[in-house]
C-alpha cells in the first residue's frame, strides 16, 4: 500500500459487514467465504454497493479462509480457490472504482494456543504463511489482520506474514467491553500498544467485540498512549433474537455519530464491522462529508 495515497485526507472510508450482510441477503451456504465460489456475484453486488455507498477500501471475502477452519468444514480442497475468489470478486468491482484500495482480510484460526488449548506456535505460523502466499498470487494492495482476540496470535501472524511477504500489513486486535478493555485472553490495551511500538508498525487498529459507543471509549484510552493511525471498525451494537432472526441493535443514526466523535478525535481509517451494511456506510460518508465542510 503506498501511504501516500491517504496522506492528504482527514479520514478514509472503510467497508462495513461482509459476514453477517451476506446472512442478511439470504446466503445460506456453510461458511460465507464459500460465496466466492458458489454465489460469486453476490460478493461482486456486496462490494459494489460499499463503494457505490463511499467506502475507500473494500476487504476481500477470506476472513476465515485458512485451511485450519477450511478442514473442519470439509473444504480445505477449496483453500487456495476461495482466496483467488475473493480477491477476484473484489478486483471486478475496482475496474468501475478505479482509487478502491483492495486489503486482503485474515481472520484467527479459531483455536486458543498452546498451553491452553493444542495447537501449537510452528502450526500457527505455517497456517499464515500458506495464506501469505497465496495472497502474494493476487494483486491485493495490502493485508488486515481482523478479529484477533489473542495478542499472541496476532503476533504469530504479524510476523509471519512480515517476515514471508512483501506486503503492508494492518493488525486489529479486538477488546471485550468493560472499563480495562482486554482480550479474550486477558491482554491488555498497553501490551498491544508496546508491541505495536516495538515493532514500528505505523496502522494499528480494532474491530468487532464493541458497540460504536464503547468504541470511543476504546479509541480515548488509545489516544493516552499513542499517536498511531488508527484503523477502527465497531459492530452495529450486540446482536439479538427478533422474530426468528437475528438483527444488531444500534440504529445507523447512534452507529455513525459516535464514529464521528471517533474521527474528530483522530481515527483515520473508519468503517464498521458485524451487523453494518451499505447504508450505514453512505450514511456515515455522509455526515462526515458535512462535517468536514464546516469544522475539520
Amino acid at each position: 500500500m503506498d501511504k501516500k495515497f491517504f496522506e492528504n485526507k482527514s479520514f478514509v472510508i472503510l467497508d462495513g459487514a461482509m459476514g453477517t450482510y451476506l446472512e442478511k441477503i439470504g446466503f445460506k451456504g456453510i461458511t460465507p467465504e464459500i460465496a466466492n465460489i458458489e454465489k460469486r456475484e453476490i460478493v461482486e453486488r456486496i462490494h459494489y454497493e460499499y463503494c457505490e455507498s463511499g467506502a475507500e477500501i473494500i476487504l476481500t471475502n477470506t476472513f476465515g479462509a485458512n485451511r485450519h477452519i477450511l478442514k473442519k468444514k470439509k473444504l480445505e480442497d477449496k483453500f487456495e480457490k476461495i482466496i483467488k475468489e475473493g480477491f477476484n470478486a473484489a478486483f471486478k468491482i475496482k475496474n468501475e472504482f478505479k482509487n478502491v484500495l483492495i486489503a486482503g482480510d485474515i481472520g484467527p484460526t479459531g483455536e486458543l494456543l498452546y498451553p491452553y488449548g493444542e495447537i501449537e506456535s510452528e502450526e500457527i505460523e505455517k497456517i499464515f504463511f500458506e495464506v501469505g502466499k497465496i495472497f502474494e498470487e493476487t494483486e491485493v494492495d495490502f493485508l488486515v489482520l481482523e478479529t484477533f482476540q489473542d495478542l499472541e496470535e496476532l503476533k504469530l501472524a504479524y510476523n509471519t506474514l512480515k517476515e514471508k511477504t512483501s506486503f503492508f500489513i494492518i493488525p486489529c486486535l479486538t477488546f471485550n467491553s468493560g472499563k480495562d478493555f482486554r482480550t479474550l485472553m486477558g491482554q491488555r490495551l498497553e501490551d498491544y500498544i508496546k508491541w505495536c511500538d516495538e515493532n514500528k508498525i505505523s496502522i494499528i487498529g480494532s474491530n468487532c467485540g464493541l458497540n460504536s459507543g464503547e468504541m470511543v471509549e476504546l479509541v480515548k484510552k488509545i489516544r493516552n498512549l499513542t499517536n498511531k493511525e488508527l484503523w477502527i471498525k465497531p459492530n452495529a451494537g450486540r446482536p439479538i433474537i427478533k422474530s426468528g432472526k437475528i438483527e444488531y441493535e444500534e440504529n445507523i443514526e447512534k452507529f455513525v455519530e459516535n464514529c464521528l466523535k471517533m474521527v474528530k478525535t483522530g481515527v483515520k481509517f473508519i468503517g464498521g464491522c458485524c451487523g453494518t451494511t451499505p447504508s450505514y456506510i453512505k450514511n456515515l460518508k455522509n455526515k462526515l462529508n458535512e462535517t468536514c465542510q464546516s469544522n475539520f
